[in-house]
């Protein structure tokens, strides 16, 4: 069963960028899980057999020492982003075939380290899809999923879904096409794809409508949809950002564009709102019994938007529990309040 261990409480970090004391402050939060994906990996030079660079030694490395301090892991494979900087056709067979070797490589070089697998991340979503069509989606999930468990059978491996439920036009990217149906259909629906749990990824109140309460319609009938334990691998709220005017929710401007947001909860984004958020929500996932963990998006606040490259950019900027000065925010403090932490498993400072 994998519903019989204690629940996850974790945090999206870049393991380049840790220091002793992040590990202390998550300790001290009662966060024992990491989820990440950067394992400096040269997909061009896997695929033409020669050694991989010293950054992915370097994380490798890392992994070793986290797990040696006592953290839990959930790795994220490549996705198609990464796969479009190699000479392969996109969706040939060679395209998967390679796909394949690649599953198995991280599967077998991490055995031991990492036994919680995420691939690939939200290809509902078109930015992470790249030119993938649903389609194509759905089986570069299926060949990651099956060949990590070839490789590996103890693995826990699954996907992430963020369109749920389909409402077309609130969030960008999802359209008629209703593609977070589109991808839980093509993974849960086939009973030969052996997934072990449903990642689901949501931030009602700043990318889309509503707040912690939207819980409680989203998760009940995404578990009736998929039929799997759910974790959630992000949720979180930004601390930073005004809200649209009529006016420009009407035209559609998108968050980088006018540096504001279109909806929000208790209408403000501030770090007050960041830390209550934090705390209904937990409140609510604990009190699902098929839900295994939270993964809160993020650990720090970004110093620039990925998407827009600018600084003060609300859009991907303001989600850490520690701002960019790595000093804790009220969020971090409403965690820690929550009582996670296990004297037992505290660093020393």
């Amino acid at each position: 069963m994998l519903n019989d261990r204690p629940f996850m409480v974790g945090v999206a970090a870049r393991l380049p960028e840790l220091s002793p004391r992040d590990y202390h402050l998550m300790k001290k939060a009662g966060i024992g899980w990491l989820r990440f994906g950067d394992f400096g990996f040269d997909l061009n030079a896997f695929l033409q057999g020669e050694p991989q660079p010293e950054n992915f030694r370097r994380a490798k490395e890392r992994v070793k020492e986290l797990r040696d301090l006592g953290f839990e892991l959930m790795g994220i494979t490549p996705g198609p982003r990464e796969m479009a900087k190699s000479p392969l056709e996109v969706g040939s067979e060679r395209y998967f075939e390679a796909y394949d070797e690649i599953s198995r490589f991280f599967a077998q070089e991490y055995e031991g380290l990492i036994e919680w697998w995420q691939v690939a991340n939200e290809l509902d979503i078109w930015i992470f899809r790249d030119t993938l069509n649903m389609e194509e989606s759905v089986r570069f999930l299926q060949v990651g999923i099956r060949s990590m468990k070839a490789a590996v059978p103890s693995l826990r491996v699954g996907i992430n879904i963020t369109l749920f439920p389909s409402r077309p036009g609130e969030v960008e990217g999802n359209t008629d096409a209703h593609e977070g149906l589109a991808l839980a259909e093509g993974i849960y629906g086939d009973s030969s794809c052996p997934v072990d749990y449903a990642g689901f990824d949501s931030y009602p109140g700043t990318w889309r409508e509503g707040g912690p309460e939207s819980w409680l319609e989203y998760l009940p009938k995404f578990y009736d949809l998929v039929g799997k334990p759910i974790i959630i691998q992000e949720f979180g709220y930004a601390s930073a950002g005004g809200i649209m005017t009529e006016e420009e929710i009407e035209r559609g401007c998108y968050p980088c564009e006018c540096k504001r947001w279109k909806f929000s909860w208790k209408g403000e984004h501030s770090e007050r709102v960041q830390a209550e958020y934090l705390v209904e929500s937990f409140h609510t996932f604990r009190g699902l019994p098929y839900v295994l963990g939270a993964t809160y998006y993020n650990w720090r606040d970004a110093e620039s938007c990925w998407q827009c490259k600018e600084s003060g950019c609300p859009a991907e900027t303001a989600w850490g529990l520690i701002n960019s000065r790595g000093e804790p925010k009220p969020s971090y403090e409403s965690l820690r309040s929550l009582g996670y932490a296990d004297a037992d498993f505290l660093l020393e400072k």
